[in-house]
Formats: C-alpha cells, sequence, structure tokens
C-alpha cells in the first residue's frame, strides 16, 4: 500500500483541527454534542447540537480558540487504554452511542494520556482535547499553522454545522479577508467623506457597496469577518440611501413650492414648464397633484432632467374639459417621447415617459407648447 504524503498532510491537519474545534466549541457553548464529522484534504466538517445559531461572537471565539491552542504548539499524544480507564477521564469527548474497541485509542493535546489516566477527576480533560480516535494526526499542534472557520449553519432541527479550513487554506483566506476588510474601510471612508459634505455622489457608491458585498460573499474567509464587513456595509448603504431619502423629500418640497408660486400668477389654460426634480418621480408627480388641487381645469406637462443619472423625463395630467377639446395626456407625452429616446405610457388623463436624451429639453417643452396650442386651437 501506497500514501501519498501531499494528500495525507492536509488530512491530518484537517483532523487534528477537528479535534481542536470541538475542544474550542464545548468552551464556547458549555455543551456541544458531537453529531457527526468529515476530514478533507481541503476542509474540515464537525457537526453537533445546539440550541440555535451561534452569534458572530461566539464563532469568533471559537476561531480564537482555536488558533490559541494552534500557537501553544503543544504535543499531540496518543495512547491505548482500558476502555473502562479511559471513560473515567473527566472531560473526555467521545460520540454518544458510539462502540468503542477495548482498549481504545486516546488522543491528547498537550498532556499525555499516562498522566490523564493517573488522575482522571483531575482538571486535566476538560483544561484540553481529549478524544477517542483511531485516525492519522500531527506531531504537534502548531503544525495545523492556523484555523479559519468559513461557515456555520442549520443542518437539521437542533444541529449545527460548522465548516474550517487549515494551513495555507487559512492562511490564504485571511489574505483575501485582509484586502476585503480594506476596500471596506476605503468605501466607508469615501461614504463618510460624501455624507458630510451632503453630495449626490454619495448615491453612486452604493453600486461599490453592492459589488464588495456580492465579491464578499463568494470569497472563502472567515465565517466572523465576513458577517463583520456585511454588516458595516449594510450600515453603509443604509446611510446613503437615508440621505437620498432626505434629499428627494426636500426635492420634493422645493418643486411642490416653485408649483404653487406659478400657479399663484395667474389662472392658465395649460402649462409647460421644467422642474428641478432630478430623476426623482414622486417630486414630479407632487407637482401635478399641486396642479390637480389648486387649478384643476389646468393641463399640464412638466419636465425634469438629471444630467448625473443621464434621464430625461415628463409627466402630463389633463383634466376632462381640455380632453374635450382635443388634449389627451398620452398624446401629447408621446408627442415629445420619440425626441426624449423614452419609454413611456398613460391614459388620456394622465401620462409619464422617461429618456435618456437630456440635451433635447429646449426642443421637447417646443413641441409639447406647439401641440397644446394645436389641440387647444389657442
Amino acid at each position: 500500500m501506497e500514501i501519498d504524503p501531499e494528500r495525507r498532510r492536509p488530512i491530518m491537519n484537517n483532523h487534528t483541527g477537528t479535534h481542536v474545534l470541538n475542544f474550542a466549541l464545548l468552551k464556547v457553548l458549555g455543551e456541544a454534542d458531537q453529531k457527526g464529522s468529515l476530514v478533507a484534504p481541503d476542509r474540515l466538517r464537525f457537526d453537533f447540537s445546539a440550541k440555535g445559531a451561534l452569534s458572530t461572537e461566539q464563532v469568533k471565539k471559537v476561531e480564537e480558540i482555536c488558533n490559541q491552542v494552534v500557537a501553544k504548539n503543544e504535543v499531540v499524544y496518543a495512547a491505548n487504554a482500558a476502555l473502562p480507564n479511559a471513560k473515567a477521564i473527566q472531560g473526555l469527548r467521545a460520540v454518544f452511542d458510539e462502540t468503542y474497541p477495548d482498549p481504545v485509542r486516546v488522543v491528547s493535546i498537550g498532556i499525555s494520556v499516562e498522566q490523564l489516566l493517573a488522575d482522571p477527576d483531575g482538571p486535566g480533560g476538560n483544561a484540553t482535547s481529549v478524544e477517542f480516535c483511531g485516525g492519522t494526526h500531527l506531531k504537534r499542534s502548531g503544525h495545523i499553522e492556523k484555523m479559519v472557520v468559513i461557515s456555520e449553519e442549520a443542518i437539521a432541527k437542533g444541529i449545527r454545522r460548522i465548516v474550517a479550513i487549515s494551513g495555507a487554506d487559512a492562511k490564504k483566506a485571511n489574505e483575501i479577508a485582509d484586502r476585503l476588510e480594506n476596500e471596506t474601510n476605503h468605501v466607508v471612508q469615501r461614504v463618510t467623506e460624501a455624507l458630510a459634505k451632503e453630495q449626490s455622489g454619495a448615491q453612486l457608491l452604493t453600486k461599490e457597496l453592492l459589488a464588495l458585498k456580492d465579491e464578499l460573499s463568494r470569497e472563502q474567509v472567515s465565517q466572523w469577518r465576513k458577517d463583520t464587513m456585511r454588516n458595516t456595509l449594510d450600515a453603509q448603504k443604509k446611510k446613503i440611501e437615508d440621505l437620498d431619502r432626505a434629499a428627494k423629500a426636500a426635492q420634493s418640497n422645493k418643486v411642490v413650492e416653485d408649483c404653487k408660486k406659478l400657479l399663484s400668477e395667474g389662472p392658465k389654460t395649460y402649462l409647460v414648464e421644467v422642474f428641478e426634480a432630478g430623476s426623482n418621480p414622486k417630486a414630479l408627480d407632487a407637482a401635478i397633484k399641486q396642479v390637480k388641487s389648486t387649478a384643476p381645469e389646468t393641463a399640464a406637462i412638466f419636465f425634469s432632467v438629471d444630467q448625473q443619472e443621464g434621464k430625461i423625463m415628463c409627466m402630463s395630467h389633463v383634466p376632462q374639459t381640455a380632453i374635450g377639446k382635443g388634449l389627451k395626456a398620452n398624446e401629447w407625452v408621446n408627442h415629445v417621447s420619440g425626441l426624449m429616446n423614452a419609454k413611456g405610457g398613460g391614459k388620456e388623463g394622465a401620462a409619464q415617459a422617461v429618456g435618456s436624451k437630456t440635451n433635447a429639453l429646449a426642443e421637447c417643452l417646443k413641441l409639447a407648447d406647439e401641440f397644446a396650442k394645436l389641440k387647444l386651437s389657442i
């Protein structure tokens, strides 16, 4: 039989890592019975009983304890012992209902099996990793080099699963996490600066936030670091959304005030106007509603341009009296939508369109005015 050393070494890493993880979970949760495990060259998987999901802080603590054990670089002891004597060791970890041979192989990190057997009621078994195991292991815990918990999830009611990586894979995961943390901090700084100046450009950073969050979800990195970065990005996104919401509300208020001023100049049969509503349809709609409430017999088509977004939009309202004379909102909008390179729709009384040809505003105003005069015979 031939042994493949390149495959065997990472398996030894992850097998000893599984014992370390088992110990760390017990320290963090106080109670966590093993329900299954998998040791592969590229990862280790550990299933355990739990009342609920581990918090981000608990996952972080589990990973920290694992790496503390690794950093101690203690000897991994293994020895056969009489099953009754081995079972007497306080703190020893075993799979419930598993049938073990007699004698049984005991694996312990940092404290020799002979010491544990000599003092089975002593503190040693609770202070380190002690398990029944017949598998292959490292000589010292430090040979693991590094451990990273990459996921924690439910697999059944009352059973959770942790997947971890070790050695070179764990180091690579930490390098990726470091890079992503630097990018996250850089984006946070840019968002903070933009928000301090109340720049509308902060909204453009949302795309970067989402792209970074998407990359984060794809990368194999520490679960707690991933959760922390994801929460940070979500918080920044919310700040941008709050600013955008407040800016749009202020924009709507200004548009309404400008519309009130326009209407206060006297009754008009129709209106063709431009408002500084950006690409905010609610602001333009607020102006239309102002017309409907203050001057219900006035037909209106309002325009707005957002150069930053590359959008031009129009919105129209036509009362029944004007419809009867031949002016219809959908036809009015359609008359200018081609110039706007726009798509839109509506009915005789109300219609709207959004396009991309922002430099067509002046011509749109001229055509809209001529169309209204023609239909209303003015």
